[in-house]
This record gives C-alpha cells, structure tokens and sequence, in this order.
C-alpha cells in the first residue's frame, strides 16, 4: 500500500513538472528587416521576419496607426472648429433662432437642467439663413473657431434655442431646418478629428413653452415647424455632451495569428512623409504575454 502511494506521488510530481514546462512562457527570438529604407510613393515595401512569435501586430507610423500613441486617450493643442447649414422657410420674424453654448450643462435634459446651466449666445459668430416665404436656399454657417469656450476637464454642448413671439393674430413665426453640422478638432500636423455631424450630435429635443411646437430630429435634418404659430413658443433642442480632447487610442493591425507561420509582410504608403513602422511579436497563454517590439524609419517620396 505504501509502495502505490509512493508511486503515486511520483507520477503526480512528474505530471506537475511536465505541465510547468509546457506552461513556461519564453519570449520570442523575433527581427524585422527590409531591403531598404527609402522609398517611392505607390512602392510595394516588403518587410521580412526571423523568428515566428505567436502573433504579430503591425503599426504602419501613419495618422491613427503609430505605436507611441497607443494609449493615447486625450489630444492637447488642437483648434475646435463648429459649422453647420440652415435654411429658413415661412413667417416674417426675426431673431427667431439662436445658437447656443453651455459647458455647465447638466446633462439632464429639462427646463429646470435648462436654466441652471449658463449659456452662451454664439449666433454672432455665423452666417444663417435669410428670406421670405419658400425662396430661401441652404445657407452655410462658415467655419467658426470655439476653443474659447471650453473648459478643461468640460465637455461642451451645443444648442439651437428657438423663440417664437406672440400672441399674434397672423402666422409669423418662422420653420428652421438645421441641415448639416460639423464639430471637429485640427492640429498644428494638419490632421483634423471629426468629432460630430449631424446625425451622431446626439441632438435631444427640450419644451419650454407650447408643447405644439417642438423640434423634430432625424438623421439627415434638425429642425422646427410651429404647428401653432399664433402663441408664444419657447424651444430647445440641445446635443450630447463633447469631450473635444479625447481621442482613440492609436491601434495596430494583426497580422499573424497563433497557428499560422509568416514570413513576411507587404504594405504600399500613399503618401510621402517619414514613417516609424512597428512590429510587436509576442508570444502568448492565458496567463501572459511577452512581446518583442522592433521598429523602422520608412522614408517616402514623391
């Protein structure tokens, strides 16, 4: 009995080790080279690998794709610019729409929220809409740079506040359509960041005064029909919250997967610059990962 126990414990040690062998992670023996480091814009350039990591993941150096902004979550120094189209159609008011901008705004999308939040009246800043009856046409806004409004740490709202005044004893007051809408960030590099149009704006109706007009939000257009024209009327319709310094993490691409073997690997710039390529290989458990970055400086001209 004693002699099996004994037997038994030394094939449950051996097992032991065995299975911490196999689970013993090493890191992988991984190059990159290329027959060159200039190229020509449209050149197929053709990287080749040594060694076979588990997986590869392959950061081409361009905007979006560069390794050293992996985790990268906030984007400083950047200009917030804001434009959008209106078109007015009907009534004779003036001064029916403002554009407004709060970066206290709860987030509650409410009358009382409303006026709690301070506000600022931007309408100055752009170009809208004029005309009478249906002989208007879709009035682009201009390009108008808003960094002076935020606040770090803010997000920052966006809002067209509609006012029709009454009583009236003919229909004045006038339909706004919002027709396009663009938020955005440049940078000094010239990359620009799309922050919003108008279908992703987020845009949430708010009544204040006749609940018979109200602004209607589809993803193409925006805008305001008083369906009673004759009372007073007091709208607005208010976007979601932006966060104008955040930004994607920059992201890799996988080029190799666990069980495949690769060699090499063949990518074509479009456009001239200098390019700090990166490959990470590493190999892989469920319990980690040990990675092998190489990197080169590709260099494209016209």
């Amino acid at each position: 009995m004693f002699k099996l126990r004994y037997i038994t414990s030394l094939l449950l040690a051996a097992t032991l080790v065995s299975c911490d062998k196999r689970d013993k992670l090493d890191t992988p023996a991984f190059d990159v080279t290329t027959d060159k480091l200039n190229y020509k814009k449209g050149d197929s350039v053709v990287f080749h690998f040594s060694g076979s990591p588990d997986i590869i993941t392959f950061y081409s150096g361009e905007p979006g794709n560069e390794y050293q902004y992996r985790n990268r979550t906030e984007l400083e120094g950047g200009t917030t610019n804001l434009s959008f189209s209106t078109r007015v159609l009907y009534g004779t008011q003036d001064n029916n729409l403002r554009v407004m901008a709060s970066n206290n705004f709860s987030g509650s999308y409410d009358t009382n929220s409303i006026k709690a939040a301070t506000w600022v009246d931007i309408t100055n800043r752009f170009t809208l809409s004029t005309g009478s009856g249906t002989a208007t046409v879709e009035t682009p806004s201009g390009v108008s740079n808003i960094t002076d409004l935020l606040s770090p740490g803010k997000p920052i709202y966006i809002a067209y506040y509609y006012v029709g005044y009454g009583p009236l004893t003919t229909a004045q007051q006038r339909t706004w359509r919002v027709m396009s809408f663009s938020l955005s960030n440049s940078y000094p590099d010239g990359s620009v960041v799309s922050l919003a149009n108008l279908a992703s704006a987020g845009w949430i109706g708010v009544n204040v005064k006749n609940p018979a007009n109200v602004w209607t939000v589809t993803s193409t257009l925006v805008y305001f029909d008083p369906k009673s024209s004759l009372v007073e009327s007091e709208d607005w319709v208010i976007s979601k919250p932006f966060f104008v310094s955040r930004v994607e993490p920059d992201k890799g691409v996988a080029i190799k997967e666990y069980m495949s073997r690769k060699t090499d690997h063949v990518y074509t710039y479009t456009k001239a610059g200098t390019y700090k390529v990166t490959f990470v290989g590493a190999n892989t458990n469920a319990k980690e990962v040990k990675p092998v970055v190489k990197e080169l400086e590709i260099t494209v001209t016209e």
